[in-house]
């Protein structure tokens, strides 16, 4: 996120310290400022606040107070609390209830609240890199066409091979477990991670027969690493709906351990005439996940005959 479209609410009932403030930073953040908590309340409720920065010691409502009743509201926001030393048992008290992010004492310093500022910026979108790739998630674990499509073929299977049909049950159960296992975790060991693929990759076995294979070769050393979880799933969902997976034309997947310090998932390029376009949120999103976790970057390669993503081991 730019600095002039993040925005900072400053709360305070000392006009000259709004005053002082918004001289400071206008330049390089949107800033609005508020002489009382209920003024902040009301600001909040019209526009969509970053970082609320509060002065603690305030007639009506002190600065815990205020973050307190917008914790709910608004648990996105990052908070922070300006405060004198006296007031350090109320400080202590609200970062206990995870309600404030960090404290500065006041007079504030410029230089530290500056940097300050730009950390809370650069968290925020952190967590909404997470929340967007929680959603992502979310969507693969109640995707309408992946439930439809998978109940279609345990449809045939039951009136044509019960056997079939119960290994294909366990497999969907297992799928739907793990996604739900995973959800709030940042990172997944690499066989927890394979084991739950194959239970995935039998499901789409059954729908494209030999339209679509999927090879996975990780030696058992490496299996230890960790990696962002179902990052690999949504990896080969996205092969599967931008290429053609055709008796004429078999999409075929890999997975492997061969660039050290990598695993990387590879698909021969055959594009789809109806494939919607792609708009790279979901590679965004688990590159957002991964600059989270470490300073390696995913790489992607691209020739005219196929398309690799590289995810970093952890």
């Amino acid at each position: 996120m730019l600095k002039t479209n993040f925005t900072i609410l400053y709360v305070d009932d000392e006009e000259q310290n709004l005053v002082s403030f918004k001289a400071t930073f206008r330049k390089e953040y949107n800033v609005l400022t508020a002489t009382s908590g209920n003024m902040g309340i009301d600001l909040l409720e019209k526009h969509k606040v970053h970082l609320v920065i509060t002065d603690q010691r305030m007639p009506g409502m002190t600065g815990v107070e205020f973050l307190s009743q917008i914790l709910p509201d608004y648990p996105e926001t990052i908070r922070i609390l300006l405060t004198g030393f006296s007031d350090i048992d109320a400080v202590i008290d609200a970062i206990n209830r995870g309600e404030i992010y960090r404290y500065i004492t006041k007079p504030w310093d410029e230089r530290d609240l500056r940097m300050t500022i730009e950390n809370a910026r650069q968290l925020y979108g952190i967590r909404i890199e997470n929340i967007k790739a929680q959603f992502e998630m979310l969507k693969t674990q109640v995707n309408p066409h992946f439930l439809f499509n998978s109940l279609n073929v345990l449809s045939s299977l039951i009136h044509t091979n019960a056997d079939a049909a119960s290994q294909f049950i366990r497999d969907l159960s297992r799928v739907y477990r793990y996604v739900l296992d995973v959800k709030e975790m940042e990172s997944q060991e690499l066989s927890a991670e394979i084991e739950f693929l194959q239970s995935y990759i039998h499901l789409l076995e059954k729908r494209f027969d030999q339209n679509l294979t999927v090879e996975i070769d990780i030696p058992t050393e490496k299996a230890r690493h960790r990696i962002v979880p179902m990052a690999l799933q949504m990896l080969i969902e996205n092969a599967i709906k931008h290429n053609v997976a055709s008796r004429s034309k078999p999409l075929h997947i890999s997975i492997n351990t061969e660039n050290e310090g990598y695993i990387t998932v590879t698909n021969n390029l055959q594009p789809r005439d109806d494939s919607t376009e792609s708009t790279g949120t979901g590679l965004a999103n688990i590159s957002g996940r991964y600059d989270y976790l470490t300073t390696r970057k995913v790489l992607l390669e691209k020739s005219n005959d196929t398309f690799s993503v590289k995810l970093p081991l952890l």
